[in-house]
C-alpha cells in the first residue's frame, strides 16, 4: 500500500470547554475533537461534521489524513469515536498525531469475501466472530482492510487469526488463537409437542369431590 495523506481537514479553534461550548459547536455543524500525541500539547477543536462523516464513509476509520490546525499541518489517525447511543450520531472524536517514519498501533478491519462451500452446498451459516485486528506497523504499510476468503470452508471449519495472510511488515497484536470466522450447521426448528387435552382433568375431578364433601 502506498501512503496517501493528500486528504486534509481543517480544524477550527475551540477556545472554551464544557457542555455549553460543545452544544454550540454541534449547533454550528461541527464535531468536537481532541488532538493529542506527537510530543505536543493536547488541543481541543472542531471539524465540519459533513466533511468528517464523508471521510469515514469513503475511507473508514483507519484512514490517515492531514489535520490543518493553528497554522500547522500534521498527519493524524482516528483513535476513538463517540457515538450517541440513542440517535446514532457522531458526537466526539479523539485524534492522535503520528509520525510517518515510526510504527504505531492501528485497528485493521476484517472483510469476509467469497462464498463458503458449506453455505452454498449444505446451507451452513457464516458466523463472523472477530471483526477487526489490532496491529502495529508503519503508516505506509497499513492496508485499508484485510480480506479473508472463506470459499474453501465447509461446515465446522474455521479460521483463526494466525491463519490470516498478512505482510511480514505488520505485527499482529491480537491473540493468534482467536477465531475469526466459522461455518456452522443450519439451525433445525423443533416441532412443539401437542398438549394433552386431559392435562387439566385431575384438577376438575378434585374440585368436584371437594364440592360433594361440602354438600354432605
Amino acid at each position: 500500500m502506498s501512503l496517501d495523506i493528500s486528504i486534509a481537514l481543517d480544524a477550527r479553534s475551540r477556545p472554551e470547554r464544557g457542555k455549553n461550548e460543545t452544544r454550540r459547536l454541534r449547533a454550528r455543524g461541527l464535531v468536537p475533537i481532541t488532538v493529542y500525541g506527537g510530543g505536543t500539547e493536547t488541543a481541543s477543536a472542531g471539524i465540519l461534521k459533513r466533511e468528517f462523516s464523508a471521510l469515514l464513509r469513503t475511507h473508514g476509520r483507519n484512514k490517515i489524513f492531514t489535520l490543518n490546525y493553528d497554522g500547522t499541518s500534521t498527519p493524524v489517525k482516528i483513535q476513538e469515536l463517540q457515538i450517541d447511543p440513542i440517535k446514532g450520531h457522531l458526537i466526539h472524536a479523539d485524534l492522535m498525531r503520528i509520525s510517518l517514519t515510526e510504527k504505531s498501533n492501528f485497528e485493521l478491519t476484517i472483510k469476509i469475501v467469497g462464498e463458503s462451500e458449506g453455505v452454498k452446498m449444505l446451507g451452513g451459516i457464516v458466523d463472523v466472530v472477530t471483526h477487526s485486528l489490532e496491529v502495529r506497523c508503519l503508516p505506509r504499510d497499513l492496508p485499508d482492510s484485510i480480506q479473508v476468503d472463506i470459499s474453501s470452508l465447509s461446515i465446522g471449519d474455521h479460521l483463526n487469526v494466525k491463519d490470516l495472510n498478512l505482510s511480514d511488515r505488520i505485527e499482529v497484536l491480537t491473540d493468534g488463537e482467536k477465531v475469526v470466522v466459522t461455518i456452522v450447521a443450519p439451525r433445525v426448528e423443533e416441532e412443539a409437542e401437542p398438549v394433552a387435552e386431559t392435562a387439566a382433568e385431575p384438577e376438575v375431578i378434585k374440585k368436584g369431590k371437594a364440592e360433594e364433601e361440602e354438600q354432605a
